[in-house]
Formats: C-alpha cells, sequence, structure tokens
C-alpha cells in the first residue's frame, strides 16, 4: 500500500527554510578540507565527517559547537609566597612530619593543595617525569 500525503505550500516553505538553516550552520566534508578550518573558525555549530582509520575501518566523527562554564582564578604571588612561608614555618621549625596534615587541605578557595605540591622540595612535592608508558591490555 503507497501512503501519499497532500503538502501545502507552507510546510514545503518550512521545510526548505529548515534546510537552509541546517546547510548554514553546518559542514559535511573531510578533515583535510580548508572549508574544515574555515567551519570551526566561523563557529559552525555542527561538523561531520567520515574517515578510514588505521585498521582500515570507516569510522564517523561529529563535533558540536557548545558553550562550556569555565571558572579561572588568579592568584598573586603575595598569596603563593605566603602559603610557602607558613609550610616552611610548619614543617621546618614547628617539626609536623603527619603527611595528612590539615594545614594542606585547608583553603579550598587559595588552592593551597595545589600550591603546596608546586612549592620546591623540600617543601613540595618532587616533579616526576617520565617518558610515555605503554601498558598492554591483553
Amino acid at each position: 500500500a503507497v501512503v501519499t500525503t497532500q503538502s501545502t505550500g507552507e510546510e514545503e516553505e518550512d521545510c526548505l527554510e529548515e534546510l537552509i538553516d541546517l546547510l548554514q550552520s553546518s559542514f559535511l566534508g573531510l578533515e583535510e578540507d580548508k572549508e574544515w578550518s574555515d567551519s570551526i573558525k566561523s563557529n559552525k555549530s555542527a561538523l561531520f565527517t567520515v574517515y578510514l582509520n588505521s585498521e582500515g575501518v570507516y569510522c564517523s566523527r561529529t563535533l558540536t559547537l557548545t558553550n562550556l562554564p569555565l571558572d579561572i582564578g588568579i592568584l598573586n604571588p603575595e598569596c603563593i609566597t605566603s602559603i610557602w612561608s607558613s609550610l616552611s614555618l610548619e614543617l621546618l621549625y614547628l617539626t609536623n612530619d603527619d603527611e595528612e596534615r590539615y594545614s594542606i587541605q585547608a583553603h579550598p578557595n587559595l588552592l593551597r593543595n595545589l600550591t603546596i605540591q608546586a612549592a620546591d622540595p623540600p617543601l613540595g612535592y618532587p616533579l616526576f617525569t617520565s617518558p610515555l608508558q605503554h601498558v598492554p591490555v591483553f
């Protein structure tokens, strides 16, 4: 059975407007194309591409533009110096060697925990860097 419907000119016009809006706000193409980067720079709301991965399988990638709320803070150098000074007093002169001492977790608004970790040893934590490590899963 074939079902046919009659559409009004207004419905066709609405559909055409939606398609035009979709074409203007989206991009469908290859990531290597100049239009891909131009679409990113022009804040197109959606990007879609199909690519061949390293195993020879076709995959798709969809990028959608969204707003991301982000909090940014600034700490004055004097604040950092005062935190490191109090840490120095606590560790070197008051001999508090408790690893889970209260003052490290105190003052979350001053990012005290991260600030203490950034101090040079022996006050802060030693920096550790290593080359990329590969961990086999199977």
